[in-house]
């Protein structure tokens, strides 16, 4: 790169850093004024930045400028609001951002393509996927390195911490398993194969893992009893028992599932069917399919509302929201968004009356009032806006 090319890009980001600044040192009471629970961190992949959104405004109050290249995947704030935790994909690197100054305390050095990541409930530790090279990152948050990287991990998607016996599961989107770790031990404990096809894969991994739909996230149980776990394959949700951990159950859904939503109330386990666009309504109660919803194209994730009563159903390439009654298991309304959105990922405010939609495409975020499904639009977000996540959300935060 010449001198003069140097100039215009070094130019070009100091002054993007600038104004972020100058916008997140401009709110009325700073950022350090907010209840940490009422605000939305929107991860922008392509500005490399995090808008922070004050929900009860519904207005952008702040950017965190992320770096240059870093084309973020994910943000989530530590369970104490204190901080906030970013996957830097594009830069290999794993960011802690102090909320208090929005300046980034520690840039960790993780494995290739790191995308999703869990958090243990002390915020002592973080469990990075790393994408592009199949490993798994273990970082220690309060020293701000890595502490050991694991290999062995086709594609690794998803994370959940389990109270029960204090071990973390990761699933694999390119393996038909999912491996729990032990926490205190650091060390790797049970592989659980899920669904019926996990022994050609194992056999002949090489020309399966290309093609493989495996288990995008294990998802917990509200009471911590249970994983679940959507093969996308076998069409198969794999329930383990987290006290013993060990695969209990095998659950027939729909075709091609993405990965399971638990309700808030407990109750039930939303399974979204990208093949034939259904959900498998699973009781927790039963471990039992009692219901099987039409959804639409490409669903993204779920979110709840009314302490689980209603759920709303992101449809990101019709640029829409399906509506449904949990207790009468109906449709009861289809929110088109708009003309031409890509709908990515959502969160629901900490009290639940509100439900935040990210559209990449006009690099806006959509507010459904979850009492009259009443939407209106925050323009100028950030430039391709992927994952947003709240303090406290009043349905789990996801990303996809």
């Amino acid at each position: 790169m010449n001198t003069t090319i140097q100039s215009i890009v070094f130019s070009a980001l100091l002054l993007n850093s600038s104004l972020s600044v100058a916008w997140a040192s401009g709110t009325e009471k700073g950022l350090s004024g907010y209840d940490p629970k009422t605000l939305a961190f929107v991860t922008n992949r392509d500005s490399n930045d995090i808008a922070v959104i004050d929900t009860e405004a519904d207005r952008v109050i702040a950017r965190i400028p992320l770096g240059a290249m870093s084309n973020a995947h994910m943000a989530q704030p530590t369970h104490d609001g204190k901080k906030l935790l970013v996957s830097a994909t594009g830069r290999n690197q794993f960011l802690v951002v102090d909320l208090a100054t929005l300046q980034i305390e520690h840039n960790i050095q993780t494995g290739a393509a790191p995308e999703h990541f869990g958090l243990t409930p002390d915020n002592k530790y973080a469990t990075v996927g790393n994408m592009g090279d199949s490993s798994v990152s273990l970082v220690d948050l309060n020293a701000g390195k890595e502490l050991q990287r694991f290999a062995g991990f086709p594609e690794p998607h998803g994370f959940s911490f389990s109270p029960q016996n204090k071990k973390i599961y990761v699933s694999s989107f390119g393996a038909h398993e999912v491996r729990s770790f032990n926490l205190p031990a650091q060390k790797w404990a049970v592989r659980h194969p899920i669904g019926t096809i996990y022994r050609a894969a194992i056999q002949k991994p090489k020309p399966y893992q290309s093609v493989l739909k495996g288990v995008a996230h294990p998802t917990l149980s509200m009471n911590g009893k249970y994983i679940y776990a959507a093969d996308g394959d076998s069409g198969q949700v794999g329930i383990i028992d987290t006290k013993n951990d060990r695969l209990i159950s095998t659950i027939k859904v729909g075709k091609a599932p993405w990965r399971a939503y638990a309700s808030p109330d407990g109750l039930w386990m939303l399974v979204l069917n990208n093949g034939d666009h259904s959900i498998s309504v699973i009781s927790t109660a039963t471990q039992e399919v009692v219901a099987t919803l039409k959804g639409g194209a490409d669903m993204s994730g779920v979110n709840f509302v009314q302490g689980g009563k209603k759920a709303y159903v992101v449809s990101q390439s019709e640029g829409a929201v399906y509506a449904f009654d949990l207790r009468t298991f109906k449709k009861i309304n289809r929110l088109k968004l708009g003309e031409n959105l890509i709908l990515e990922t959502a969160a629901t405010s900490a009290d639940g009356k509100k439900v935040y939609v990210a559209s990449s495409s006009d690099g806006a975020v959509y507010v459904i009032n979850a009492a009259s499904d009443g939407v209106k639009r925050i323009a100028d977000v950030g430039r391709f806006p992927w994952g947003i996540s709240i303090l406290g959300a009043a349905s789990a935060n996801y990303c996809h």
